[in-house]
């Protein structure tokens, strides 16, 4: 392994990333049932990115093409937000975030046209307004449809393909079912993406029977109705992903993509993944078990180059454990995984 983690080091220089994640705000205007911004209020601390520290970054957007603003909180409710935008623009980087949608009014809307933004994420629990606004609290579903209804005709009437509209739609038991009725849902909004994503941070006990994981019985039902919407949506022109409804104990891999990216959290600090962010400071359940919820920092841009921190020998071993080229003896790599990626419903989802 060090030796593998030797020639990467000597290869990369500088790291070339498929993308950097940036968590401008912890604020946010909902009160999803789920969210750790909900359930940690009485602790959470809310906080901006300062511009002074966001500007540190913009030598090390060279080593990504695209910037995605994006953490524990609704990146509209930065006053500098916008300028955020422009800055990596100007970088001649790919852009773009994920929100609820309340706040995009329509001088918003024009605004992140004109500003070209690449990618708009829309985070929806449902596709009636009973379902995601009783597990989205906060938000208003008929006002976040009727947002982007808004947004699909501004970007009709400027003759513009972006920003792409991507659906981020989480799946609970209690919703499942709503997901047949998607495809029609992105039609009307002018979606050209959807990804099916699992509650795979599960701050509340009471949460876990909402896990379509966590059963065995339906498993063949989830799986055939998402390769049905998958074939469905292909025909539609309109790509479908989803995270399967098994787990796979033996994975070695993560979705987050810690090869290749990174998380820039609102202080500045460099973590693997936005579950490993030290902004969360609670427990979380596995498998029925209640596990500490604690942060991972490589370094802090505040006081080190992003180069200086991707190529720590720390790091290097990190993103190591989730190659599986890398040579190493039969089980060695559970052994050696932190605890919190090894009892992680991301990287085991199948």
């Amino acid at each position: 392994m060090f030796e593998w983690v030797k020639r990467q080091r000597d290869k990369i220089g500088s790291p070339t990333l498929d993308w950097v994640q940036v968590e401008v705000t912890t604020y946010c205007n909902g009160s999803c049932v789920y969210c750790p911004h909900t359930l940690m209020r009485h602790h959470w601390a809310n906080r901006h990115m300062p511009m002074e520290l966001f500007h540190e970054l913009i030598p090390f957007l060279k080593y990504t093409d695209l910037v995605y603003l994006q953490g524990w909180g609704e990146p509209l409710l930065h006053k500098d937000f916008f300028e955020m935008v422009r800055i990596c623009k100007d970088q001649g980087k790919r852009v773009g975030f994920t929100t609820n949608g309340m706040l995009l009014t329509e001088d918003m809307i024009r605004t992140l046209v004109d500003l070209q933004l690449d990618i708009i994420g829309i985070s929806l629990a449902g596709t009636t307004a009973a379902t995601h606004n009783r597990i989205r609290k906060g938000t208003d579903f008929d006002k976040v449809i009727s947002h982007l209804e808004r947004f699909r005709r501004f970007k009709a009437e400027k003759k513009t393909q972006n920003p792409a509209l991507h659906i981020a739609y989480l799946m609970l038991k209690s919703n499942f079912h709503e997901l047949k009725e998607i495809l029609p849902l992105a039609k009307r909004v002018g979606a050209k993406q959807i990804v099916a994503s699992n509650q795979t941070l599960i701050i509340d006990p009471k949460l876990s029977t909402e896990a379509i994981f966590n059963t065995t019985e339906s498993t063949d039902y989830y799986r055939n109705t998402l390769d049905e919407i998958m074939h469905r949506a292909a025909r539609e022109n309109i790509i479908f992903e989803y995270h399967g409804p098994g787990l796979d104990d033996g994975s070695v891999g993560c979705r987050e993509n810690v090869h290749r990216a990174c998380v820039i959290n609102v202080e500045g600090e460099v973590v693997p993944c936005v579950f490993t962010n030290p902004v969360l400071s609670s427990h979380y359940v596995f498998k029925d078990q209640s596990l500490p919820l604690t942060g991972m920092s490589f370094g802090n841009i505040r006081n080190e180059s992003l180069t200086r921190i991707w190529n720590k020998k720390e790091y290097a071993g990190f993103r190591a454990l989730f190659d599986p080229e890398t040579d190493r003896k039969p089980g060695q790599t559970r052994s050696e995984m932190p605890q919190c990626c090894v009892r992680c419903y991301k990287r085991l989802e199948a």
